[in-house]
């Protein structure tokens, strides 16, 4: 299984050189010229479809083309990713390619699918950023990725068409049906120290840009990550831990915290296609994975106590499919039964994952981590550069509001701490994804706040 690859200049097969010429023979060796995949499978096909008088009227020369190919391409194996202006720039190159006919477009994806071989290549596609509303205007909630085009290969059948009002059914909000998710393209990427994930590009997006949250969640970040070492956990063995994942798309948290060794990982999922991908996920990495419909009313496709009783150790993950602004009402039924059956895992993290913003999960997590030991809320934000700091405030704020509330306070009393603040990536000109790590403390530690 391939890793995850994303390269400009670095290739899986032997490089392309040029040869010298007779003036060079016996001089000061030339530079070679170095191809990468991409370029390699763009060159044979220039080389055996495009005539030298065609390449000339767009200003170029089997010298001169190396230079303006593009280079830059990602593998999620079996497909090729390419970046949006892969084709349309520079202008000189985009001129070209407009002026292939279809065939011969064809033609060009199933030679840059033969330079790929080596990588497990079947599939190209062409990428641009997810859009933060669908065709018909509506807010993009599963975050579809409407921006992919498929090139080369079949990626299943094109996703349904968005429903055009608030109440429509999940069905009509684009879940897919058995028969969608077997005939569907499905691809992985590997991560982390081993982490496979699996998605369907057509239906479902992957951001790379978490990369290195999902690695401050295992403790190789260069920043910490308070709550999952043994001293942290008021005694609570890691092994012993349960996490809630509230946005658990394919898993991008959630491997990371089986990994890191957590008991348990209760997640919430409203995209039937991200629901099978976390699902495939686990399968590929040895975790096991129970997924439960939640229905429009909260109800669950299985009766609770069956659901409970079923539970094995190897369940690693229990997958709500639904919408998650009723979890902490069936996350609190659940622990109920299972603590008079002495197998509940105490809630000490809950994961936020959601931009721009998850401020209407922020409540649900204040009461679903533990109350007697306390425990971490993560809380992923898009924020303006110059309001990073006053949202810290403002973020403190209203979860020691709402965790007072949750506990039946009447005084906040400081019962929430932002102990750091993670800069992921930068999301738009401007704008920073912020992971806010918030502190829930414990009892023992309010107690102390009061008699001080």
């Amino acid at each position: 299984m391939n890793q995850e690859t994303t390269t400009t200049t670095s290739s899986s097969q032997p490089p392309t050189t040029k040869k010298p010429s007779r003036h060079e023979k016996g001089s000061k060796k030339a530079p070679q010229k170095t191809f990468n995949p991409l370029q390699i499978g763009i060159q044979d096909f220039v080389t055996n479809n495009i005539s030298p008088e065609t390449l000339s009227q767009y200003g170029f020369s089997s010298e001169t083309l190396h230079s303006s190919l593009p280079k830059r391409f990602t593998v999620y194996e079996p497909m090729l990713l390419l970046p949006v202006n892969a084709f349309s720039s520079p202008p000189a190159w985009s001129a070209l390619y407009q002026s292939l006919t279809a065939p011969q477009q064809q033609t060009l994806y199933a030679s840059l699918v033969k330079a790929f071989s080596r990588m497990g290549v079947t599939h190209v596609a062409i990428n641009a950023p997810i859009a933060l509303t669908d065709t018909q205007g509506q807010e993009n909630r599963m975050r579809s990725p409407a921006g992919l085009v498929p090139l080369y290969g079949d990626f299943g059948p094109p996703p349904p068409a968005a429903a055009s009002t608030a109440s429509s059914s999940a069905e009509e909000e684009g879940q897919p049906s058995d028969e969608d998710l077997e005939r569907a393209f499905w691809v992985h990427t590997m991560q982390n120290h081993g982490i496979v994930q699996i998605w369907a590009p057509l239906y479902t997006m992957f951001s790379r840009g978490n990369v290195t949250e999902k690695a401050r969640v295992l403790g190789h970040g260069a920043s910490p990550f308070e709550g999952l070492e043994v001293g942290q956990l008021g005694g609570q063995a890691v092994s012993d831990v349960g996490v809630v994942d509230m946005y658990a798309g394919i898993g991008y948290f959630v491997f990371s915290y089986l990994k890191r060794g957590v008991r348990r990982v209760w997640g919430w999922e409203i995209n039937g296609w991200s629901v099978e991908g976390l699902r495939r996920g686990c399968e590929a990495n040895g975790w096991g994975c129970r997924v439960v419909r939640v229905r429009e009313d909260g109800g669950l496709s299985e009766g609770l106590l069956d659901l409970v009783g079923s539970l094995k150790d190897t369940d690693r993950v229990v997958l709500f499919h639904g919408d998650n602004r009723f979890a902490a009402e069936i996350l609190g039924e659940i622990r109920r039964v299972m603590e008079e059956k002495g197998e509940w895992n105490r809630i000490r993290h809950v994961n936020l994952g959601l931009l721009p913003t998850s401020v209407d999960a922020w409540e649900n997590a204040c009461r679903m981590v533990d109350a007697q030991l306390g425990g971490w809320v993560h809380v992923h934000e898009n924020v303006d550069l110059r309001e990073i700091e006053q949202k810290k405030e403002d973020i403190t704020v209203e979860f020691g509001r709402l965790r007072a509330e949750a506990l039946g306070l009447q005084d906040t009393i400081a019962s929430a701490e932002c102990r750091h603040v993670e800069q992921v990536k930068t999301y738009a000109p401007g704008v920073m994804h912020c992971v806010y790590d918030m502190k829930l403390l414990a009892c023992s530690e309010l107690q102390q706040k009061t008699a001080g």
